[in-house]
């Protein structure tokens, strides 16, 4: 017999409580492996719509819709590829106790930006390594892993983790259309045409000078996120 706390007029938190200790189960059995939206169904959905007492017809839209919640929450991370994991500072914690102590990082990881950013810019003296723009407004501090994947809050304020891009490149940079080899050598990536890559280069390098070799050790885990043509 189920002791989830079950209220018939607000399903979604029903929904949410359930879907949480769902992932939490999925993440102690499959250490090392990303938590996929097909293992949920599989795996855990019947006994997710049994224990919130659902009756809708629609109980994988209901769960897409959870999974969107809990990563609104910052609780739960998509890496892309249809992969999800959880937070490791809050993977066993009760879901309230979860979603309160990560907005309490986001906090102080917001506080962290700023920081973040002055110390791109003395590393990459305050210039796109790629454009030469040195107008603030068109630079963005781009993460090399996103902040939702860093695994730790330090990660996420740590300049070996950061290029100082234009706002072009950090786009094309931050949605996966494009990545950089351990030589500092841009790549396309699947979803950018060469075109759009020609436009991206047309006026500056195709390459970043000056990596450390913590932004090469980052680089990795961006490319294996890429999907190549």
């Amino acid at each position: 017999m189920s002791d989830w706390p079950v209220d018939p007029d607000n399903k979604t938190t029903s929904w949410k409580l359930a879907v949480w200790e769902a992932l939490k189960r999925l993440n102690k059995n499959t250490i090392g492996h990303a938590i996929t939206r097909t293992s949920l169904i599989e795996q855990e959905l019947p006994r997710i719509v049994a224990e919130t007492k659902s009756v809708g017809l629609t109980p994988q839209q209901t769960l897409s819709r959870v999974l969107q919640d809990l990563r609104a929450d910052g609780v739960l991370l998509f890496d892309g590829n249809g992969n999800y994991r959880l937070s490791k500072t809050v993977a066993n914690m009760p879901l309230n106790q979860a979603i309160v102590t990560e907005a309490q990082a986001l906090v102080m990881a917001r506080r962290g930006q700023g920081q973040f950013r002055r110390t791109l810019d003395v590393r990459w003296k305050s210039c796109c390594p790629l454009t030469g723009l040195m107008e603030r407004e068109l630079l963005r501090a781009s993460h090399i892993i996103p902040w939702a994947a860093c695994e730790s809050e330090s990660e996420r304020i740590e300049p070996e983790n950061g290029l100082l891009l234009s706002v072009l490149w950090d786009a094309a940079f931050d949605r996966r259309l494009v990545t950089f080899l351990d030589d500092g050598a841009a790549v396309r990536c699947s979803g950018l045409s060469t075109t759009g890559l020609a436009v991206l280069q047309a006026n500056g390098k195709q390459r970043i000078d000056g990596l450390t070799s913590g932004n090469r050790e980052r680089l990795g885990w961006h490319r294996a996120q890429c999907k190549f043509a």
